[in-house]
């Protein structure tokens, strides 16, 4: 996820996703002595935007990056986050190789345990079956931010986080692009000025956090979570980001299985913090629209205000408290 901890930054420069040939899977095999037949390779579809991802045998999954700096740095961060997210016991795969030695691939690569199950998808209402996965990953989530105090990561490779605050500037980017109209700016700038007081000081909450929990990196399996994947993007942040991708109509339950286990730091900010992130996310969004129209994104740029009108129409959510009401005008007086 960009939006949250910087401007939206432009496509890979045209940086092709890699293609693994069948010397090179050889070559991954036999370094790595893993126990399958490398013919057994085969590449599979991702809604990531980074990777080339290769199924090898039954039991790994390779991950090749993109030959450009930001793609590359998201492998780093990985190789450095999932062996942390396993040590506390998170359900994800385990790392089993990195090999940043270019003498494979121009770019290092990893190797990673497979785990059996589908991406979520996300549904237009809440579903019992989806609800049952999402209170899961809150759990999970509870258990990432608690238990992980310390991470070896001496070259620095953990995503840098920041949560950008002035939103004016960014609802004035927009209206200047005339991808806003400026009378629905000033609803999203009341809207978060009465939210900005929660997330002013909510960088003084730092726990270790996936970054990217958007759906198609959370895998469900028998109706429940199976693992959380894709850690390219894990860093030491204010936990409430870890919600800012989960679909606004699961928050509450996700919110609701993390507090079985323990309260989120600042707890009686959580539903602001969590609501400004959605917002602020699906604002800068839009910026992808004026970046290269011909792109599909995942989630789309939409999305996000979409979510925040359904969410409203449906009536229903307990975050729906937590928004700032515009009173009705003042109707005329009665003449007497």
């Amino acid at each position: 996820m960009t939006s949250i901890r910087r401007p939206i930054r432009p496509p890979y420069d045209g940086a092709p996703f890699p293609t693994v040939t069948p010397v090179q899977a050889m070559a991954v095999v036999d370094r790595n002595q893993l126990d399958i037949d490398p013919r057994e390779t085969r590449r599979i579809n991702s809604s990531g935007n980074v990777h080339s991802v290769y199924q090898l045998g039954e039991k790994y999954i390779l991950k090749v990056p993109r030959d450009h700096p930001r793609a590359i740095g998201e492998t780093l961060t990985a190789s450095v986050a999932v062996p942390a997210a396993t040590s506390a016991g998170v359900r994800t795969g385990s790392l089993v190789a990195f090999d940043d030695s270019l003498e494979i691939f121009s770019v290092p690569f990893s190797v990673f345990e497979y785990v059996p199950g589908d991406s979520v998808t996300p549904s237009a209402r809440a579903l019992p079956s989806e609800a049952a996965v999402w209170h899961d990953t809150g759990r999970e989530l509870a258990k990432l931010h608690h238990t992980v105090e310390h991470v070896d990561d001496p070259k620095g490779w953990l995503e840098e986080w920041a949560r950008p605050l002035d939103h004016a500037a960014i609802l004035t980017g927009l209206v200047e692009a005339g991808v806003v109209a400026s009378h629905l700016a000033e609803w999203f700038d009341e809207l978060l000025t009465a939210l900005k007081p929660s997330v002013g000081g909510a960088d003084q909450y730092r726990r270790f956090v996936h970054g990217d929990l958007k759906p198609g990196n959370v895998l469900r399996r028998d109706g429940r979570l199976g693992a959380l994947i894709d850690w390219d993007d894990a860093g030491w942040f204010d936990p409430a980001i870890d919600f800012a991708q989960i679909p606004l109509h699961m928050v509450d339950v996700a919110l609701a299985g993390y507090r079985t286990v323990a309260p989120l730091d600042g707890d009686d900010t959580a539903e602001q913090r969590i609501l400004w992130d959605h917002v602020m996310t699906a604002l800068t969004e839009l910026w992808r629209l004026r970046i290269d129209m011909a792109k599909v994104y995942h989630p789309c740029p939409g999305d996000g205000l979409v979510e925040v009108l359904a969410l409203a129409v449906d009536g229903t959510s307990p975050l729906l408290r937590y928004f700032p009401v515009r009173r009705a005008p003042a109707r005329p007086a009665a003449r007497s």
